[in-house]
């Protein structure tokens, strides 16, 4: 970092707690609230309305007081500065009832030696003011304390000057941190050193509720704290802003400017898709801030061996979830020669794919095995529902089944870009996928090994209950394409099955399909970094 810049003397705090949280959080951007932090919010919010130089009782008191010091290289605020009888000390409120924490300690000391530069005066003392108890502790500030205080500086800035986070900590102040799910000390040290597993994985990225909008004519507005889908001047949908994580736009349907701000600045993400089912864009909140992760990215697509190590990954975890969809059926059909070559095909497929020497050659084992899965997939299908399945066709889908797999995949395209974007990473720079003008690469790679598990599975499932049936569907241009009705039901069987919560392979832990999307986003970025070896693809038993 430049010397010039300014450390918030609040994450020297979080520097002393955890050196690997102050780089997400100042150095990469990274933050998430949780219960913990969300609860401290709500009691400071007294403390965050400035009060300038207001007598009471027998003290002056200043709230919310802005402090910088380029000598020292920090600013912040100071939650409450009190003069009595001539003294003049900080306090810090803590929403704890007392602990006398050493990073509580060291963040008063740093604001009264600001205060110290500004005033030209000693500030031998100050309090930190626990909420939950309502007392307070006086601290002193002795040659130790200092000492220590500018200690931390110099290591802030050290760290702060190296583009990777410190080592996991890895222990008890783990427990109930806010980015732990970001940070992911567990599933990190587990992959490194082959530690306990992990015991759990929680979503940050939202995406639990998403707002499916392809009504011809329809217009979302904003009104309020709620979103409006009207059509031809009747509200057809009534949502609060609470319940929305997430907005798919299909056909032709207008968003107002308002309500484009309002989702914008709530962070929540808009996916547009073609009358036909195709991914058009997105419209995304800000980028996160992570701008050294997508540096990274960038630069590893220039590494040849890292390239095609991350491509042959992917495109196993592709193939072994392809193979076990097939063997799966096979243990239905137990005689069905065909299901069986077709693994046989896979299995040769995936042990190739450890001896490609080229994204070329990978192509064409990825090629392969592809061709051996859809060969027996129409075999996937039950008789009785009428439907077929020849070979896999796009641009237009040729039959009903290929519109159905063509749609899933549209979705789990943006569902990929949403994750990814939360993460950091750039969605339009892969490692697999080549580079094309508006191609969303990344999203592409990551979302292959989620083809069987996710999308070809909400097909079959559709298909074999009689969820969907031959008259959902309508050609036009040449194509197969769904019916409105169909379509919402389509929706709701895809956000089914992503909620479905399967064991992952690695780390052992339950999780959904929509939260292993975002940890494998997690992991390539830890990949890219270097904190990791190798990206380990989500496979299924």
């Amino acid at each position: 970092m430049a010397k010039d810049d300014l450390i918030p003397i609040s994450m020297i705090n979080t520097l002393i707690y955890c050196p690997r949280r102050f780089h997400y959080e100042f150095v990469q951007g990274e933050w998430k609230d949780n219960v913990h932090t969300t609860e401290g919010k709500i009691k400071h919010e007294r403390v965050d309305k400035p009060v300038r130089g207001r007598k009471e009782r027998d003290k002056i008191v200043t709230r919310r007081q802005y402090i910088a010091s380029e000598n020292l290289g920090v600013a912040g605020y100071v939650d409450l500065l009190e003069e009595k009888k001539g003294k003049i000390y900080p306090v810090e409120y803590k929403k704890g009832k007392g602990g006398g924490w050493l990073n509580d300690k060291i963040q008063l000391c740093l604001q009264a030696m600001v205060l110290e530069e500004t005033l030209g005066r000693k500030i031998p003392f100050g309090y930190i003011y626990y909420i939950s108890s309502h007392r307070r502790r006086k601290v002193e500030f002795d040659d130790d304390l200092r000492s220590r205080t500018k200690e931390a500086i110099l290591r802030a800035r050290a760290i702060a000057s190296n583009p990777n986070p410190p080592e996991p900590v890895h222990d008890n102040r783990c427990n109930g941190c806010s980015i732990r799910d970001i940070c992911l000390p567990d599933e990190t040290a587990y992959l490194k050193d082959q530690t306990e597993r992990p015991k759990r994985f929680r979503l940050s990225l939202g995406m639990e509720k998403v707002l499916y909008v392809d009504s011809d004519g329809a217009a979302i507005k904003r009104t309020g704290e709620r979103i409006l889908v009207v059509l031809e001047g009747e509200t057809i949908r009534d949502i609060p802003i609470i319940h929305v994580d997430q907005v798919v736009i299909c056909g032709n349907v207008s968003l107002t400017t308002p309500a484009m701000q309002w989702l914008m600045n709530e962070g929540i993400p808009v996916t547009f898709l073609s009358r036909y089912g195709r991914y058009q864009g997105a419209l995304t909140p800000a980028l996160s801030k992570n701008s050294l992760l997508r540096v990274a990215q960038h630069k590893a697509t220039a590494d040849e061996r890292f390239v095609l190590d991350v491509a042959r990954r992917i495109v196993r975890g592709k193939l072994v979830n392809m193979r076990v969809t097939v063997l799966r059926r096979a243990r239905r059909r137990k005689k069905d020669e065909k299901l069986s070559q077709a693994a046989t095909r896979l299995s040769a497929a995936i042990k190739a794919t450890d001896s490609a020497g080229s994204l070329d050659e990978l192509l064409g084992i990825e090629g392969s095995g592809t061709q051996a899965y859809f060969e027996v997939f129409g075999s996937f299908l039950k008789d009785e529902m009428g439907f077929s399945f020849e070979r896999r066709t796009r641009r237009p889908p040729t039959d009903p089944v290929n519109a159905l797999l063509s749609f899933a995949y549209t979705l789990l395209v943006s569902d990929m870009v949403s994750a990814i974007q939360t993460v950091g990473l750039d969605p339009y720079v892969g490692f697999y996928h080549q580079l094309r003008y508006g191609r969303p690469c990344l999203a592409l790679d990551l979302m292959e090994e989620f083809r069987p598990t996710v999308a070809d599975s909400v097909v079959l499932s559709l298909v074999n209950n009689g969820v969907v049936k031959q008259d959902d569907f309508y050609q036009a241009a040449g194509g197969w394409f769904l019916k409105d009705a169909a379509r919402k039901r389509f929706y709701a069987e895809y956000e089914r099955r992503k909620n479905e919560r399967i064991t992952h392979p690695v780390f052992g832990y339950k999780l959904s399909f929509r939260q292993a999307m975002e940890l494998q986003a997690r992991i390539l970025a830890k990949v890219i970094i270097g904190e990791i070896k190798r990206y380990e693809p989500l496979t299924v038993r």
